[in-house]
């Protein structure tokens, strides 16, 4: 070729052969011609037949591949509207109108009425301290504990409403009495005589502060932590009675679960930021009349006492997020309260109840 003749026009190195044409403007596609009745390819193009999918409407320009084009998805839902937005759960491509929301990207309205029904089960507001902020039935657990209270003073025969002792057949099997602990083993009664009450202004008296501090407490805990807290307080009032009194031992009532919750509820309040000056009131004008009623078991209320601070300091301390770690501590502190009652029973059983009467 001479030196100055003019050269065509062709593609430049950085450009795909055959994307342009010496003319430079854009190829047909394989399949594709321009539309009827126009000479400029730029007014559009026609499918020469229609696409299997349906994926392209007649007359619609091609934006992809020249070379290949690739069909555009259409919603499950709505087969008129091309989208290019999926669920992230099942893949299926969805339009504005059928998108919901979700942590990533959005979800079909299938699988986001499923997201919707299992969050309400599994995702409930929980408060600082692991308690659920909204539950169905509030204070369900002090409930069945207070009416377990009245069922067992109405077998009792309801002392001193109507006249009868309490210290029937019923009263006694279930007791904190020490021979019943100390020849028979009978521990459950550390629990059971939690239930028990010896009079009308006894059981009115401790089924007053058991709603009181116990609703508050079920809501700020949970109903399984709240009780697992009235067991072991029970539990640690009557064990310290059982400690010291020996085969001595002989009462009944909730006060050790109660002073357990005073304890508790100090603590929970103190990490909670809150005023604790009314129950510190409360806490000392009842160990003022537990120290002068002669007929009070006094043991058993500071047993309650100190337990319901130990556990206080766990539920209140220990992260919620290790609820394991909690129980392990829980579990520990009941261990360590039936283990101390082993240990004074074979003290106790050493020596004869015929020296320890004398």
């Amino acid at each position: 070729m001479d030196a100055g003749a003019v050269r065509a026009p062709g593609p430049r190195r950085h450009q795909l052969p055959g994307q342009y044409h010496a003319s430079g403007q854009p190829p047909e596609p394989a399949g594709w011609r321009p539309a009827d009745g126009s000479s400029d390819p730029s007014d559009g193009w026609t499918p020469d037949a229609p696409s299997a999918t349906g994926s392209r409407p007649t007359g619609q320009p091609d934006h992809g591949s020249a070379a290949h084009p690739r069909p555009a998805p259409y919603c499950y839902r709505h087969a008129d509207r091309e989208t290019y937005v999926s669920c992230q759960r099942c893949g299926r491509p969805i339009c504005p109108e059928c998108m919901r929301p979700a942590a990533v990207g959005f979800h079909c309205p299938e699988e986001g009425a499923a997201a919707s029904r299992r969050g309400a089960t599994s995702r409930r507001p929980i408060n600082s301290l692991g308690g659920q902020a909204r539950i169905r039935h509030p204070g369900l657990i002090t409930q069945l504990l207070i009416g377990l209270c009245v069922a067992a003073y109405a077998l009792q025969g309801l002392p001193g409403l109507s006249g009868s002792g309490p210290d029937n057949t019923f009263t006694l099997d279930y007791s904190l009495y020490g021979p019943g602990i100390a020849a028979n083993d009978e521990y459950y009664r550390l629990l059971t005589a939690a239930f028990l009450h010896a009079g009308v202004l006894h059981i009115l008296f401790n089924m007053y502060a058991l709603y009181l501090l116990g609703s508050q407490l079920e809501q700020i805990l949970g109903r399984v932590r709240y009780l697992a807290l009235f067991v072991v307080c029970a539990i640690g009032g009557n064990t310290l009675s059982y400690l010291i009194n020996g085969w001595n031992t002989f009462s009944v009532g909730a006060s050790t679960a109660v002073f357990g919750f005073f304890a508790a509820y100090y603590v929970i309040a103190r990490r909670l930021r809150a005023d604790t000056s009314a129950i510190l009131i409360i806490v000392g004008i009842n160990l003022i009349i537990t120290f002068t009623i002669a007929r009070i078991d006094k043991w058993g209320h500071i047993g309650g006492l100190v337990t319901g601070l130990v556990v206080g300091v766990i539920y209140a301390y220990v992260p919620t997020r290790r609820g394991w770690a909690q129980a392990v501590a829980v579990g520990a502190v009941l261990a360590a309260l039936l283990l101390a009652a082993a240990l004074r029973t074979s003290a106790v059983t050493s020596t004869p109840l015929s020296a320890i009467v004398q």
